[in-house]
């Protein structure tokens, strides 16, 4: 048994999964009779199950963004992969997970839902992972994961690979690095340290860079018996035909996308450059994603006034890591000029 299997839950790894008829065969088919299916249906293809391992898609992936198919599962979104993850490796009621705030909030709810504690080892004063105090906390709880978010949502930092990897390694159970928004940053992230270290698992996302928030397209990077796992314990047909397609269009359209992302990384610039000439913003933080934090003592009105002009935002003003903060995604140039006619009109 692997170091990785045996960080399973046993009834992961003794699970018998849901197989349809199709598993596996690769071979001519004129009339289709095994899933229940309707007969009627137009050149779409709806009117039938979707490939539940999505193969065409994860190979149209490894020919675009590079990530090897036999190391991806596709996933409901994040939101399903992370809760996969805790699912296949932690224990409810025995295990913990590790996470870093400020950052993603649903590593912490997909754990409480599992019955999975959540330890947290708050960042240092600059937002950054405090390494030495994560290796502690590992040593002393042996976490089943640990969740790394990079760049991390909502300061939109990006991590050294350096303080990462240090942590992955000594970590004995899973590290997870969520790089929804490595699209952004201009390198290819950190998925073939998994050759070396198959405790690493990545997850990257479509609903960013690929603009596919509303097709529900997540992507998990690991080693072969995690992706066995996830393909065992993931609903059958977990990702409907109509997001496979979507995906698989967007996946065509890779120079239009990349085109994309330049300008958003060039109205993110633009956008912060603006923010630091407003009297009422105290701090920008230092973004490498499609979005920007920054603060204000004047938070909470501000975010009304934002209101006011139908524009809405995420707003931290009350919480207690980030208060006075509100962050905005870069849009168009068109909608990033009025955001700044409606900041430029705030009156403190």
């Amino acid at each position: 048994m692997s170091e990785i299997t045996e960080l399973m839950n046993e009834q992961i790894r003794t699970l018998v999964p849901y197989l349809t008829v199709r598993d596996g065969y690769e071979g001519p088919l004129d009339i289709l009779l095994d899933a229940n299916e309707s007969w009627l249906g137009g050149n779409d293809g709806v009117n039938r199950y979707p490939d539940p391992q999505c193969v065409e898609l994860r190979k149209e992936i490894e020919k675009v963004i590079g990530l090897p198919w036999r190391m991806t599962a596709i996933t409901n979104g994040s939101d399903e992969a992370i809760d996969l993850i805790i699912r296949i490796f932690c224990k409810p009621g025995r295990d913990s997970i590790i996470v870093s705030d400020p950052t993603f909030g649903e590593y912490g709810i997909f754990a409480t839902l599992n019955d999975v504690r959540t330890i947290d080892v708050p960042q240092r004063a600059d937002y950054m992972l405090d390494v030495d105090r994560m290796l502690a906390e590992i040593d002393e709880n042996r976490p089943k994961l640990v969740f790394i978010c990079s760049p991390n949502n909502p300061t939109g930092i990006l991590y050294p690979e350096d303080d990462i990897l240090r942590i992955a390694e000594h970590n004995k159970g899973i590290t997870v690095i969520d790089e929804a928004y490595i699209d952004f940053t201009g390198t290819e992230g950190l998925w073939k340290r998994i050759m070396g270290n198959p405790r690493i698992v990545v997850f990257r996302t479509m609903s960013k860079a690929w603009a596919l928030a509303g097709a529900r397209v997540g992507i998990i990077v690991g080693c072969e018996e995690v992706i066995e796992a996830v393909m065992k314990a993931k609903a059958p047909y977990n990702v409907s035909r109509l997001s496979q397609d979507a995906a698989m269009e967007m996946l065509s359209r890779k120079d239009e996308v990349a085109a994309l992302v330049r300008e958003a990384v060039s109205e993110r610039e633009r956008m912060a450059a603006f923010l630091r000439t407003l009297p009422y913003v105290t701090e920008v933080f230092p973004s490498v994603t499609n979005f920007l934090l920054f603060r204000t003592p004047e938070a909470g009105k501000l975010y009304e006034h934002l209101l006011a002009n139908r524009i809405i935002v995420r707003s931290y003003a009350d919480d207690p890591v980030l208060g006075g903060c509100l962050r905005f995604s870069v849009s168009s140039v068109e909608e990033n000029d009025k955001v700044m006619e409606a900041l430029r009109g705030f009156q403190i």
